[in-house]
């Protein structure tokens, strides 16, 4: 583990003498020693560039996505495709785990240092106040992949993941039960909420974190445990600042997810990777819950050569996401149903679908809508999720803190399936990560 945060070390060095004019100072011990404003915000932009593309491949097993035998990739993505974890192909591109504290690398070194060095200036609060959020961020994607869901019966004994929260290159990294990384999490968020400088950050910096991205990291985030009121109370506090949405019934308008979206907040994780656009077909099983009428059928996927359809929403930076309004919406919609509020779940749905609907089929929802019971209504909502949010890399998670349900894989004309409540919709450990810290 020594050497592993040693090579952070060194390769905070080389990030940032890539995205950045002025190099960080190295003392003959090897340290590096940033001193500046721009020395703390060109690390805290090497945090963000080296956070995972993990989302990319949880979509894989998720059933939004069919592999394409005939992709130059297909060895590097068919073991996550078909769930096999336990023994997987040499050449299987791992799920993300180092890089997670890479990231929280950089952040560590910023909360530790920036405001003895540089003082405590605006600037300054603001790059801690993105420290942090990254810190937290990477520790909640952490649990979302190799824990257990949030269960306030449980969560003080359920494994999680280790927590990383000070440079120190002989700290052990043993795992923190579930409840013990929320409570971080949320002590991070709390320092973070203090410092925060920037409402909303403009278009050519929309990677990095705002007030707006942390009302709805802090929406997801109380979505997750179960915390209904307090994750419409973020939500609501998101869309207070910005309310927009595209509206597919305009000819000019973006894809929801585009950076430069009217609703995008934050357009930082690559969710669309090209080696997973590319060696993918959506899958008939979210094709079929888009009725007529919907216009995201037609603006997020399109016909190929071969009249397969593909994703039009990945394979570029420009559609890069994190957090969009439409999502906020969404969670007002889902925790108003959990809490019987059905009028409430209804005008939240409705802001959504008229901005995503034709006219008729608008009506056609609204009516519907009408006649469904609060069960039912919860179950659309979901649905409604995953036409929305389709490859976006949020369906893993969904799938696994709802229903769990079963999925099917083909693979040369071989079924393989996903069994309902199965245990893999925990990841394991990396084996890498395990081989190089017996703590785990």
């Amino acid at each position: 583990m020594k050497k592993k945060l040693i090579y952070i070390a060194l390769l905070a060095v080389s990030l940032t003498t890539a995205s950045c004019n002025k190099y960080l100072d190295i003392q003959p011990v090897g340290t590096v020693v940033p001193t500046t404003e721009a020395d703390f915000r060109a690390l805290m932009f090497s945090g963000y560039k080296v956070y995972p593309e993990h989302k990319s491949f949880l979509t894989l097993r998720t059933d939004e996505l069919l592999l394409d035998e005939f992709s130059t990739d297909l060895a590097t993505l068919k073991d996550l495709y078909l769930w096999n974890d336990q023994n997987p192909d040499r050449n299987t591109q791992p799920m993300a785990w180092e890089t997670f504290y890479k990231s929280i690398f950089y952040a560590n070194h910023i909360i530790a240092e920036a405001k003895e060095k540089v003082g405590d200036t605006d600037a300054v609060k603001q790059i801690r106040a993105e420290a942090y959020l990254l810190r937290a961020y990477a520790h909640f994607e952490l649990l979302n992949t190799y824990a257990d869901n949030y269960n306030v019966a449980t969560a003080l004994t359920d494994r999680g993941v280790p927590i990383s929260i000070k440079v120190d290159l002989e700290q052990l990294f043993a795992p923190a039960t579930v409840e013990k990384v929320y409570q971080q999490i949320l002590a991070d968020m709390e320092e973070a909420s203090v410092l925060l400088q920037v409402t909303d950050q403009v278009t050519n910096v929309k990677y990095r974190f705002s007030r707006r991205a942390y009302d709805a990291f802090e929406a997801r985030l109380r979505l997750y445990r179960g915390e209904w009121e307090l994750a419409a109370q973020a939500a609501d506090r998101g869309l207070a600042i910005n309310a927009n949405l595209e509206n597919l019934n305009d000819a000019n308008s973006k894809l929801p997810n585009d950076f430069e979206s009217k609703e995008m907040i934050q357009a930082w994780e690559e969710v669309g990777k090209s080696s997973v656009s590319s060696s993918t077909l959506i899958s008939p099983v979210l094709l079929t819950k888009y009725d007529r009428g919907d216009l995201r059928l037609v603006r997020y996927f399109e016909k190929r050569w071969d009249d397969n359809i593909v994703s039009k929403k990945g394979g570029n930076n420009r559609f890069n996401v994190t957090f969009r309004n439409a999502e906020l919406y969404l969670i007002k919609a889902e925790t108003a149903a959990r809490l019987g509020q059905t009028e409430q779940a209804m005008a939240s749905l409705t802001t959504l679908l008229k901005n995503r609907l034709t006219v008729t089929a608008f009506a056609t929802a609204q009516a519907k809508l009408a006649t469904l019971s609060n069960a039912e209504l919860i179950t659309f909502i979901l649905d409604e999720r995953a036409r929305e949010l389709a490859l976006e890399g949020l369906r893993w998670y969904d799938l696994k803190r709802t229903t769990r349900p079963e999925i099917v894989h083909s693979y040369q004309s071989r079924n393989y399936t996903l069994n309902e409540n199965d245990p893999r919709y925990v990841i394991r450990y990396p084996k890498e990560a395990i081989s190089n810290n017996p703590d785990l």
